[in-house]
């Protein structure tokens, strides 16, 4: 027989018994529904993970910090000191020989304080690489990046207004905790104002009963750039050619040491770094770049190694999501076989005659094949409609119903809210899965008609 008459027959035998046919269809809708909503729910979870672990720094980057796990035999300075531990620039060199390694930047913090027109900041200002910024996606928004040859020129995170407060108005009670002053508008520009800068905290501000000592020096920088949105690892912070903020700093501390400016003589002092950033070409290559550093007896510390924790943890969710919604469409497996078992107990006789006018088993088997696999076909495909009409609803009243996605799932950061996303790889899967679901379960019942005798199926009344 032909495959075209084949399946017109399927559809017209499934179509007999309507009732029956429509339940056990109903039953694959709902299995197919349930895994793929489960699903949904925990690739929601993964993908506003991923968005949250991206705004707070690239894939590729690998942080670098001195390691702490020897603190009790650290070398200490002279009178019993205490030497905070850093990042040698002999270890840097070692990191950018590393196979995958693109760019290699020290990190030189500091604090200072600015002042523009009538505002005062405290800023914390990250000294850099000036050709490292591309590399680790320090993207500019307004102005240009660093240079090599700047000296006394900055590049301002996108949210560092807010660090900045008018003096005048703290006694109005406006001065609010945590670095955010007040709600006033600040009227000034990054690029544009005139900056006055100082190590020294005491610049810019009177304070009663505050003792006159020297005059703090000040430096007239420059704003060249403010960094885009979005990373909360650059929103706060400053950024200023790491050569000159070292020199700057030391020079500051030095007179610390000997206020005598005359009579103090310049020592070259080995400068080590509190953190460093390392890009790697790849993703993939991350987390082997991060053990050798490791081996060179510092932390490293990347996104990367924290994406495939979570990654493990939601495959166990997602595992035990699927399995939930898996026991569904086992049930309507089950629906599937029984419903082929009955249509070949009704159609014994029909069998018979095709045996005697010369049917084929093959052609028998293929026969009910075809209509166990349109039934799981036919839900799969209901199923899904389903599915994207279920997951729309959650997406729409489920932040409300749940107070803004509070029970953790599938919480876009600073975005849309989403509790269930289905890629159209999960759709098509699904389909495709109903369809070989109901293959499985009319083989047994298939299998069972060519074997029956065509002699005793004709007599079957």
């Amino acid at each position: 027989m032909k495959i075209f008459d084949l399946i017109r027959m399927a559809l017209k035998n499934l179509f007999r018994s309507k009732v029956r046919t429509t339940l056990t269809v109903l039953g694959i809708v709902i299995g197919t529904t349930a895994i793929i909503i489960m699903l949904s729910l925990g690739i929601a979870m993964n993908t506003a993970y991923k968005e949250q672990m991206s705004r707070m720094g690239s894939m590729n980057v690998i942080t670098v910090h001195p390691s702490y796990e020897n603190m009790m035999n650290v070398k200490r300075g002279r009178n019993d000191e205490w030497v905070e531990p850093t990042v040698s620039q002999e270890v840097l060199d070692q990191i950018a020989l590393m196979p995958n390694v693109e760019a290699v930047t020290p990190f030189y913090q500091t604090n200072v304080k600015m002042q523009i027109d009538k505002y005062i900041g405290y800023v914390n200002i990250i000294g850099i690489n000036p050709a490292a910024m591309p590399a680790l996606e320090y993207n500019i928004s307004e102005g240009r990046t660093l240079n090599s040859d700047d000296k006394l020129h900055i590049v301002f995170g996108s949210n560092m207004k807010d660090q900045f407060y008018n003096p005048k108005n703290m006694g109005r009670g406006r001065f609010m905790y945590g670095g955010m002053y007040g709600n006033e508008e600040k009227d000034f520009n990054f690029l544009e104002d005139k900056i006055k800068m100082s190590f020294d905290m005491s610049f810019g501000e009177k304070y009663p009963g505050q003792q006159l000592g020297r005059k703090p020096k000040v430096y007239n920088v420059e704003g060249v750039g403010i960094l885009e949105e979005g990373s909360w690892e650059t929103s706060y912070q400053a950024y200023m050619n790491i050569d000159e903020l070292v020199k700057l700093d030391q020079e500051y501390k030095q007179s610390l040491k000997n206020p005598d400016e005359k009579n103090r003589r310049k020592k070259t002092v080995e400068v080590g770094y509190q953190q460093a950033k390392v890009k790697v070409n790849e993703i993939k290559n991350v987390l082997d770049v991060q053990e050798q550093i490791r081996a060179l007896g510092v932390n490293a510390y990347s996104m990367a190694e924290s994406l495939e924790q979570a990654n493990k943890t939601q495959a166990v969710m997602q595992g035990v999501l699927g399995g939930i919604g898996a026991i569904s469409l086992l049930v309507a497996a089950i629906g599937i076989a029984n419903t082929m078992v009955m249509a070949i107990y009704e159609r014994t006789r029909e069998i018979g005659i095709m045996k005697v006018i010369g049917a084929r088993l093959k052609d028998i088997r293929r026969l009910f094949l075809y209509e166990s696999s349109m039934i799981g076909f036919i839900g799969g495909l209901l199923g899904i409609g389903f599915s994207f009409g279920v997951s729309y609803l959650l997406n729409s009243l489920g932040p409300q119903l749940f107070g803004g996605g509070g029970i953790g799932i599938g919480i876009g950061m600073g975005g849309e809210t989403k509790l269930s996303i289905i890629p159209a790889w999960l759709a098509i899967t699904g389909m495709a899965f109903s369809a070989f679901i109901g293959l499985i379960s009319g083989f047994f019942p298939a299998r069972k008609a060519t074997k029956i005798s065509a002699l005793s199926a004709i007599h079957t009344e």
